[in-house]
């Protein structure tokens, strides 16, 4: 039994990035010697372990022959006989394709340390056309590397473009593809992730207003958006776009995405204090004033010639709004209350917008 690590964990080490997690390839030993020796099994399509101590994965190396459509239709083979350089043929790309020893000895059969040096990211061999979510793991690995100025190789494109021509990417479950986008949210520099999957003509994965999407993503490459909440930067993105059904995101980038839109559109016409507050009250402006001041700011974003609401301290603003009370009334109307808390909001608003 021979153990590598394996992918991302030597890439990273490389090129002196602290990795977060670490793979490992078993070479020469089969599933009941594992589970002997230990290990947890969690592998559902093929054999994959957590060791006792560290958890850490540790996969049996394997080969894979494609069977169907999609990223999950491919039979594995993990005889004990597979080598360390057959289990890193069907990887990505090269600069994922490098396995390390625990002596330190580094294994590189495809010239993934050449393609480091160079900044380069490159498919293997012709297999990468068979699994769609590679399209969507480049374009993570390139927003991932931007620090390193690192390029996609012009064959590699053409393969992506390949691959959304074929329709492949119908196959895939979205919520893969959100697991990798969702990833490039918390990333510097998300926009290169988006400019990319535009480029090859992934994007109508997410919606068929593709010109809109386009719009979105350059004025979120303006923004200093390392600054952004990953569900800041989704809203930008998603401004006024209809998205495809099975586009379906977690609740909180929902929400932010509808307000910012429904904040947008109600202030599309010609100012008010009642325009303003019927914006404020349609996001729920005075339970969550944090978020509705982020709105406030990606709304400047997009609506930058309005100068009467951009140039606000909106904060203070939102502040005096929520702390509005009504006098003391003994028959405790409540629609007398409401309306009282209104007009005294309307007066206040009036003031901010007037200074």
């Amino acid at each position: 039994m021979k153990i590598f690590l394996v992918g991302g964990a030597v890439r990273d080490e490389i090129l002196n990035i602290q990795s977060v997690e670490k793979d490992w390839v078993v070479i020469g030993a089969s599933e009941k010697e594992m589970l002997q020796k230990g290990f947890i099994s969690v592998g559902k399509s093929f054999p994959v372990f957590l060791h006792p101590d560290t958890k850490e994965e540790y996969a049996l190396a394997r080969k894979e022959v494609k069977t169907g459509q999609g990223h999950k239709d491919f039979e594995f083979d993990v005889n004990k006989e597979i080598t360390i350089e057959e289990d890193l043929l069907r990887r990505d790309l090269t600069i994922n394709a490098i396995a390390k020893t625990d002596a330190g000895e580094i294994i590189d059969p495809y010239g993934g340390l050449q393609d480091i040096e160079n900044k380069v990211l490159r498919h293997i061999s012709d297999a990468f056309k068979e699994d769609p979510l590679r399209v969507f793991r480049v374009a993570r690995f390139y927003t991932y590397l931007s620090k390193f100025d690192f390029k996609i190789y012009e064959e590699t494109i053409s393969f992506m473009k390949e691959i959304c021509e074929s329709g492949e990417l119908s196959n895939l479950s979205f919520e893969r593809i959100w697991m990798e986008t969702q990833k490039c949210l918390s990333m510097k520099n998300s926009h290169l992730y988006f400019e990319i999957l535009n480029e090859i003509g992934a994007l109508s994965c997410f919606t068929s207003e593709l010109k809109k999407f386009s719009k979105n993503i350059i004025s979120l490459k303006d923004l200093k958006e390392n600054l952004l909440s990953n569900e800041e930067k989704w809203a930008l993105l998603t401004l006024n776009i209809k998205l495809n059904k099975k586009v379906k995101v977690p609740n909180r980038f929902k929400k932010y995405s509808n307000h910012l839109s429904t904040f947008v559109n109600t202030l599309n016409g010609e100012i008010s204090s009642k325009l303003v507050l019927e914006a404020l009250m349609k996001i729920d402006a005075f339970r969550d004033k944090d978020r509705a001041n982020k709105i406030y700011n990606l709304y400047k974003v997009v609506a930058n010639e309005n100068e009467i609401l951009t140039n606000l301290d909106f904060f203070l603003l939102l502040d005096k709004l929520t702390k509005v009370k009504p006098k003391k009334i003994k028959d405790k109307n409540s629609k007398l209350i409401k309306q009282e808390i209104f007009d005294k909001r309307i007066l206040l608003i009036e003031e901010f917008i007037n200074e």
